[in-house]
């Protein structure tokens, strides 16, 4: 009868919506480790779509697995493939680490769409002089920028505050922020550092799978 077929549409455009609504998200990866293109081509079986790979290391040098795996990544398929800096603080001359960065990848005609600043580390990486710290963060993203380069930031809220404080020099930057509760959504998100909306979510971290080392990552 016309009800029963009126909820049969009723219920056939709620489970299409609820699809689209699933397929809408992207999920991800980010690794630090040399990883081959049959590791990212079964990670792309299991349903990631982006790859971000760790290319200058927390010592100030480039990372040499770097170009391996992102070329490793596109071949495989991914859709998405970006790069990350763990900068050095402590080896001054931020300028001169990014520069040292791009002119490593584009030694190696390496394809990348944003390049992260991976800042975290309080008490470890960073030092305790915020001001100090603001200048430095703020000299990477300046040098970034002058090289025509797409940045972003990752980072938290307990790793941000504790290096620079309640300076939202970062917030004209897309966020990509960390809190391992296994949930790919923004519902835990609360505001710091002038962002008020994130990019990206990392919310789960140092899974085994595929023969690779990853963390897992989602944006709507």
């Amino acid at each position: 009868d016309q009800l029963n077929s009126d909820m049969s549409k009723l219920l056939a455009l709620t489970v299409l919506s609820c699809y689209f609504l699933v397929v809408s998200a992207t999920y991800g990866l980010d690794l630090s480790q040399p990883t081959s293109q049959s590791s990212f081509g079964c990670l792309k079986g299991e349903g990631f779509d982006f790859a971000v790979v760790r290319c200058w290391t927390s010592v100030g040098r480039a990372d040499p697995g770097c170009p391996f795996s992102v070329n490793n990544a596109w071949a495989a398929g991914m859709a998405h493939v970006d790069i990350y800096m763990f900068p050095c603080p402590s080896c001054g001359n931020p300028a001169g680490q990014v520069q040292g960065l791009i002119n490593f990848v584009r030694s190696h005609n390496l394809k990348f769409g944003m390049l992260w600043f991976d800042i975290e580390g309080p008490g470890s990486y960073w030092g305790g002089d915020q001001g100090s710290n603001r200048e430095f963060i703020s000299a990477l993203i300046s040098t970034g920028r002058s090289l025509g380069i797409n940045c972003g930031i990752y980072t938290s809220a307990s790793q941000w505050n504790p290096i620079v404080g309640s300076w939202d020099g970062g917030s004209g930057l897309p966020l990509w922020y960390a809190h391992y509760d296994g949930a790919a959504n923004f519902g835990d998100f609360e505001a710091f550092g002038g962002w008020s909306r994130p990019a990206i979510k990392q919310y789960a971290g140092n899974i085994a799978t595929c023969g690779a080392g990853i963390d897992k990552n989602w944006y709507p």
